[in-house]
């Protein structure tokens, strides 16, 4: 208990004040984002999407922070379902013009993911269709990047419409907030969907 007669070390309570407010102000930033990554992960999707929303945005995130952990239930369900999207999207391929669609690229702005890319034929590169799906299995093993997704999210979103206001939509702003509440994933936006076709697997980048 603090005694009034005690003579106060003023040198002393400085220096308790300081360390105090420096732990407060490390709990505060211990998980923020990186400015510079984000706008930089903004301006590629820009360039290479120019369709994509901030759902995209959302959901390239998402996949850097989760892994694939969410996607993967029943191994051998999504074993199948793996090679037959591989085969409509090496159909699709032959019917489209893919030259301007990456066939890797990194999630997120940590980059702790690739997606690889499934309208590229990737046994040109001999790589068959079992390392890619255990690789993925691999990504769902990655676990979160720590327990505030919901936080980290309102990070990327203010740094993302300060760089580009024209992703602004109350409502689908509402609805991603939701979902990063309850640490959901969500699907490519409609147009995205519509405009790049988006088939791909999630693979630990190492």
């Amino acid at each position: 208990m603090w005694s009034w007669g005690k003579k106060i070390d003023m040198k002393k309570l400085i220096t308790i004040a300081l360390a105090a407010l420096s732990l407060t102000a490390l709990a505060q930033t211990s998980n923020r984002v990186p400015e510079d990554a984000v706008r930089e992960l903004c301006e590629y999707m820009v360039q290479v999407y120019p369709q994509a929303t901030l759902q995209d945005l959302y959901k390239t995130c998402y996949q850097d922070f989760f892994g694939a952990e969410h996607m993967i239930s029943d191994t051998a369900a999504v074993r199948a379902y793996l090679h037959q999207e591989y085969i409509q999207a090496l159909e699709w391929s032959k019917h489209n013009n893919t030259d301007d669609l990456p066939i890797m690229e990194p999630t997120g702005f940590r980059h702790r993911c690739m997606r690889m890319f499934l309208h590229y034929d990737w046994s040109l590169m001999d790589i068959p269709e079992d390392v890619i799906f255990q690789s993925f299995l691999q990504a769902g093993k990655l676990g979160p990047v720590h327990d505030n997704w919901s936080g980290e999210w309102r990070q990327i979103e203010h740094i993302a419409l300060q760089s580009h206001p024209e992703w602004r939509n109350e409502e689908l702003q509402a609805l991603l907030h939701q979902a990063a509440s309850n640490n959901q994933a969500v699907h490519h936006s409609a147009a995205f969907r519509e405009a790049y076709h988006p088939h791909y697997r999630i693979v630990p980048n190492k």
